[in-house]
């Protein structure tokens, strides 16, 4: 008798097993468009900012380790990046600290002798669970002190700010200098 038990136990915990893995790592639709705000860091650059709204979508995954992987597009209303329409659409594979680099692949000269793989980095992105609130680094030369970078939802610099530092806390982390936390301003 409490062989049979164990062995009902043994099932009913295998099957709620595999429903909690489906559940977790099942891929969920993204489909959001976010308007937010381009802006300069650094108070020297306070008045440097211009209204942005960019378009993602796609779906997002999980592993079981809780990595998040989101495959889809990325399209900002006043950039335009030089990749071919059929190839606009990435993987981006977020890191423990919370960016994902944005990273194109395409074929130049597609269907012709002088055909070559290409890729184009188009900077950093930092997503909330439901990417409902981003912030992005564009490619090229960012830094803490000056870079540029999109935040929103937002229609100030300072509201851009406040979700950067959210969004961007576990990679501002100071921990290589002893320094403690970065903050943004």
């Amino acid at each position: 008798m409490k062989v049979k038990y164990a062995l009902l136990y043994l099932i009913l915990l295998s099957i709620l097993m595999a429903v909690y893995i489906s559940v977790f790592t099942h891929a969920r639709s993204i489909n959001a468009t976010i308007r937010g705000v381009n802006f300069q860091l650094g108070t020297q650059h306070i008045n440097n900012v211009q209204p942005e709204k960019v378009s993602i979508k796609g779906s997002l995954s999980k592993s079981l380790n809780g990595s998040r992987t989101f495959k889809g597009s990325i399209t900002f209303e006043h950039d335009s990046i030089p990749v071919p329409k059929e190839s606009l659409e990435t993987i981006i594979h977020f890191e423990k600290n919370g960016y994902g680099p944005i990273v194109y692949g395409y074929i130049e000269n597609s269907g012709t002798k002088d055909a070559q793989p290409k890729t184009f980095s188009n900077g950093v992105l930092f997503a909330n669970s439901d990417f409902s609130s981003v912030t992005y680094l564009p490619r090229g030369g960012w830094n803490g002190e000056d870079g540029l970078m999109f935040a929103g939802p937002a229609t100030t610099r300072k509201q851009a700010i406040i979700i950067s530092n959210e969004l961007m806390e576990k990679f501002l982390q100071r921990v290589d200098t002893g320094d403690g936390p970065h903050v943004l301003n």
